[in-house]
């Protein structure tokens, strides 16, 4: 599996995001773009306008929804 999360400084919802895989054990590769203009131009390309944004072996994922992803989660593991 294969995840990019696109978080910044004191964003609440990026907070939710983090806790969530840390407490499933979903290893991610974390990018903040708070302080990285390349970073926060990559995000703009991906089509995100805040954060958190999440790319998920490719696909392009805008608004967190623990149910969806506790759906996802459920078919990539079983």
């Amino acid at each position: 599996m294969n995840l990019q999360l696109y978080i910044s400084d004191h964003c609440i919802a990026c907070e939710e995001v983090l806790a969530f895989f840390d407490q499933k054990n979903i290893e991610y590769e974390l990018i903040n773009v708070t302080h990285d203009q390349v970073k926060f131009d990559e995000m703009l390309r991906l089509g995100g306008i805040a954060t958190p944004l999440i790319v998920w072996d490719g696909e392009v994922i805008y608004t967190f929804d623990p149910n969806k992803f506790e759906t996802i989660l459920e078919g990539k593991n079983g």
